[in-house]
């Protein structure tokens, strides 16, 4: 094994107050990452690198390969910086999970252990949260915080909720507060900037990829991973950082931890220019973005700039495969039946006043509405604007609708096949309209073929997605083609939920199913997910109108909370 010697600094040549010198075998790993730092000064003399304290984490992860010597006396957080680079030797990774993993988990874990930065791409449904959960908590002794960068924007709430189910461990949005209404609600950059600026004790801070396009917070950020306050990230939706050109994926680009994990669900050879922040962010890509499209593209083409083909496609499945771990749902045995989980998003500002105005009407004129005989129908405008605005508006616009197609086009790309429940008519259209490019098939009660559409999804490969009605679709009928549900909007109570989730769970389904609904932050999506959740029995009385005026006035007074 070769030895790297590490001593405190004596020249200060580097400008720094505190400075560390390291010498070593010539290692371009090391070397390249020296001389991306602005204050290192080589001693050609002594054939040492001098760099700035704060920047040792940068190459500890590198020594593993070395036999780290410290020569004399050193600066407590290089010697704890230095001293784990032993724990790198990661049999020793130890960590008692919360939630019981299944085997492919721990299978995760184990990975981890020798490699401190790489892609967990399982297939959606196969907990990749909980891996990288249980991965970061076990190295918690040597830094202060993990790191969560997400790709989609509702992915913070996710997060949230994903870290309190799997560990004991606090979580913060950063730039997140309790308001005067007792509700957690999320600032601006400036809030942002403030709550970075003070040392919070939750190990876990989670903060969305938009955030990386403010200068100020990226130079927070990467302080703080230099100095190891932050010693891990993990960066979900990843695939979604893949324009190296844009503001937002070069701030992401310079956070440079000790331990990485990147999450995507989605197959990334399909488009291998996409491949390039994602493996640059992993240290395994050293070009530039330049090099890196002449490597792998042939152009053509009007002015010869147009990419027509891919070459040294095996070389770069090579290199992503040294880095990547991915397991499909086909290929792990010890999965439960059904899978169920919640995705939030978060409404833009044009939404979010289109269902205020809406909110705001209906609460003043609340006591009608609690007259009705079925006063929950009467809430029907509330809830279709948090799933597309102009149902009820003359203005388009819908967060919800935007993850939904995003999903769409990542069970595709694995070739699963979906279905798409909606409560309403009236959304099934738009969701149709929306992804006709993909042959859609319908069944609402507007359609009179209706098996003709059953078995155009169920034996058409060119007919991925059916898209349905909860009144339609949702009982009696077989879609044993699907491995996914989603629902756009839930029913009132379990029972109709379980029977239209059950109509790909049935004899003659070889998958797991995975069944995702659509939340809306802030909105009364929440409160039906915990009527449908928590008070299931009420929901039903209520609908069957068993539910006397002041329970149903309650009720109410609930769902607008």
């Amino acid at each position: 094994m070769e030895k790297i010697n590490v001593r405190q600094g004596v020249s200060n040549k580097c400008k720094a107050k505190e400075s560390l010198s390291v010498s070593f075998n010539y290692n371009m790993d090391i070397v390249s990452k020296i001389k991306d730092l602005p204050e290192r000064y080589y001693n050609p003399g002594n054939h040492e690198w001098e760099i700035p304290i704060k920047d040792i984490n940068l190459l500890v992860n590198t020594f593993s390969s070395y036999k780290v010597n410290i020569i004399g006396k050193v600066n407590t957080k290089v010697n704890k910086s230095v001293k784990s680079v032993k724990h790198i030797e990661k049999g020793k990774l130890i960590y008692t999970p919360k939630t019981k993993p299944y085997q492919h988990q721990t299978e995760a874990f184990e990975y981890a252990k020798t490699h401190d930065k790489f892609l967990l791409s399982d297939e959606q449904g196969l907990g990749k949260s909980m891996s990288s959960i249980n991965i970061a908590i076990a190295y918690k002794n040597l830094f202060k915080h993990c790191l969560v960068v997400c790709g989609v924007n509702g992915l913070k709430w996710n997060w949230l909720e994903e870290v309190k189910l799997h560990s004991n461990e606090k979580a913060h949005i950063i730039g997140s507060r309790i308001n005067s209404k007792n509700k957690l609600v999320e600032g601006g950059s400036t809030e942002r900037i403030k709550d970075l600026e003070t040392e919070r004790d939750e190990y876990f801070q989670i903060i969305n990829i938009e955030s990386m396009r403010n200068k100020t917070i990226v130079d927070i950020l990467e302080e703080k991973c230099k100095s190891g306050n932050i010693g891990f990230i993990i960066t979900d939706e990843v695939h979604k950082m893949c324009n190296p050109t844009c503001q937002q994926t070069k701030g992401f680009l310079k956070l440079n931890s000790q331990f990485k994990i990147a999450m995507s669900g989605t197959p990334m050879m399909n488009k291998p220019l996409d491949l390039f922040v994602t493996l640059k962010w992993l240290n395994v890509e050293n070009h530039s973005f330049y090099a890196f499209k002449n490597h792998y593209c042939n152009f053509g083409g009007y002015g010869g700039y147009e990419i027509i083909s891919y070459k040294n496609m095996s070389e770069l499945q090579d290199k992503l495969n040294t880095v990547m771990l991915r397991r499909l749902k086909s290929e792990v045995l010890d999965l439960p039946e059904k899978i169920y989980s919640n995705e939030y998003v978060e409404m833009g500002n044009v939404q979010s006043r289109i269902y205020k105005d809406i909110l705001n009407s209906i609460k003043s004129d609340i006591m009608t509405i609690k007259a009705n005989p079925n006063p929950l129908a009467q809430l029907t405008r509330l809830r279709q604007a948090t799933g597309w605005t102009g149902i009820v508006s003359s203005v388009e616009t819908s967060s919800k609708m935007d993850r939904l197609l995003e999903l769409v086009e990542e069970k595709i790309a694995n070739k699963e096949k979906i279905i798409i429940f909606s409560n309403w008519t009236n959304m099934t259209d738009i969701i149709q309209e929306k992804l006709k490019q993909y042959n859609p098939a319908i069944i609402t009660g507007k359609v009179k073929n209706r098996m003709e559409q059953i078995n155009k999804f169920q034996t058409d490969d060119t007919c991925p997605i059916i898209i349905g009605t909860l009144g339609a679709l949702g009982t009696g009928v077989t879609l044993t083609a699907a491995s996914t549900v989603i629902f756009t909007d839930l029913p009132w109570n379990r029972a109709l939920f379980d029977q239209a989730s059950d109509r790909a769970h049935r004899i003659g389904q070889k998958s797991t199913v995975n069944i995702i609904t659509l939340i809306t932050k802030d909105t009364i999506d929440e409160k039906v997910l915990q009527l449908v959740e928590e008070k299931g029995m009420m929901a039903d009385a209520l609908i069957d109108g068993k539910v006397d005026k002041l329970n149903s006035s309650k009720m109410v007074d609930f769902l607008l909370s």
